[in-house]
């Protein structure tokens, strides 16, 4: 069969699906990734074939725009203790963040569409904010999957569905385009993802962090235990190097008796003014072989670092600043895996007595819970089946030779 996978053009955004995509083709369907043309780079990257869809359009420009255009600082964002209002607040942020998505959707639409009903995919799968995807699949009237990165935060906006689409729709006579998929697949640990009553099926969590090299110090035994930080790459991206906080954590734990390896891109390597002698690491390194190395992995919150510190069963102490990153930290802190502080007015002591209290049995014994979950979960490849049996008798299932 022929899938067309589709997504934002977020880098982060696309690796948690990229596993499947190559579980598609190991079992030999066609498969093509569909984004902005910038993302093309990324997608190549992965081994999958890419289709640039539209004009150059830059998201991370136009998310600095709009934080600049609303003066919006994540740290200052509270939301108000009476549920109507909270909800309220909870639902304009969304229009903003999917509409924003769905911007970079209609500068793709004409192209991806065309490109659609050429190729004629048996079977869209996409990301939550992907959505050219269920745009093609309900015009072409193929089943469409939501590929979750995390946890599924995203799911209420179904309830404002045309609130964010209208625009993407209208101009192919529709109103609705069914953002939450015919299914759902679920990567996140049962004690992880929200208990709402949503049918999700489940797929194994394969940590793909882009394309890296392994390095030999990795493969050596630690000398003392070994604390991996790491903040991902949005926030730079983003112009929010002040959230960029595994600087301060460093700090904080500059005085521990511990290894610490702090995975950084190279540009945010400047960021850090002094090098305690406990870091054996600094700068780029894949994040899946740190974490198998450590006893703590302190990130700021990104699905990617939480689930690959889940997938490892390393204990995690989550810094957040976007609403994002607090829904992961309260639901690790929920699952006893780990600890959340937010990241607004913290102490170098508050960070060094949460690290402390994270080599605790209980948190170790939490933490391979969640890993033992997902190792439990069917593998991309056998989900795979699940998509051929959902597709049914529309074509042929090709198997591998």
């Amino acid at each position: 069969m022929r899938v067309l996978i589709a997504t934002w053009n977020i880098p982060g955004h696309l690796r948690p699906l990229a596993p499947l995509g190559w579980a598609l083709r190991a079992r030999g369907h066609e498969v093509v990734v569909v984004s902005n043309p910038d993302m093309v780079p990324t997608i190549l990257g992965t081994g999958l074939p890419a289709f640039g869809a539209g004009p150059d359009y830059d998201s991370f420009a136009v998310l600095r725009t709009e934080s600049s255009r609303r003066a919006w600082k994540p740290e200052t964002e509270v939301l108000s203790n009476d549920p109507t209002v909270a909800a309220q607040q909870e639902k304009q942020r969304q229009l903003i963040g999917f509409g924003l998505a769905a911007a970079a959707a209609r500068a793709q639409a004409a192209d991806a569409v065309a490109f659609a009903e050429r190729w004629r995919p048996d079977l869209v799968v996409f990301e939550p904010t992907g959505l050219v995807g269920p745009l093609i699949g309900t015009l072409l009237g193929v089943p469409t999957v939501r590929h979750l990165w995390s946890i599924d935060f995203t799911a209420p906006i179904e309830e404002y569905e045309q609130e964010i689409v209208g625009e993407l729709a209208a101009p192919y006579g529709l109103t609705r385009i069914g953002v939450n998929g015919t299914i759902t697949l679920d990567p996140a640990p049962s004690r992880l993802q929200l208990d709402d009553g949503r049918s999700r099926s489940p797929i194994r969590f394969i940590p793909y962090n882009g394309p890296a090299v392994l390095q030999p110090w990795l493969l050596e035994p630690s000398r003392r235990p070994r604390i991996g930080i790491t903040w991902g790459t949005s926030k730079s991206t983003l112009g929010f190097d002040h959230m960029v906080l595994a600087p301060r954590v460093v700090a904080a734990l500059a005085r521990r008796d511990v290894e610490l390896a702090v995975a950084v891109t190279e540009d945010q390597r400047a960021l850090f003014d002094d090098v305690p002698g406990n870091v054996v690491h600094l700068g780029p390194v894949p994040l899946d072989a740190l974490a198998a190395t450590c006893s703590v992995l302190v990130n700021g919150g990104g699905a990617g670092s939480v689930l690959t510190a889940a997938a490892n069963g390393v204990a995690q102490l989550v810094i957040s600043h976007m609403p994002d990153e607090v829904v992961h930290g309260e639901r690790v802190r929920e699952s006893g895996a780990g600890l959340h502080l937010p990241g607004a007015d913290l102490t170098d002591g508050d960070i060094d007595a949460v690290v402390r209290r994270l080599f605790d049995a209980e948190f170790r014994t939490a933490a391979a819970e969640l890993r033992d979950d997902i190792r439990s979960r069917p593998t991309p490849f056998a989900v795979v089946e699940q998509l051929e049996r959902l597709v049914g008798d529309r074509v042929l299932t090709a198997q591998p030779s």
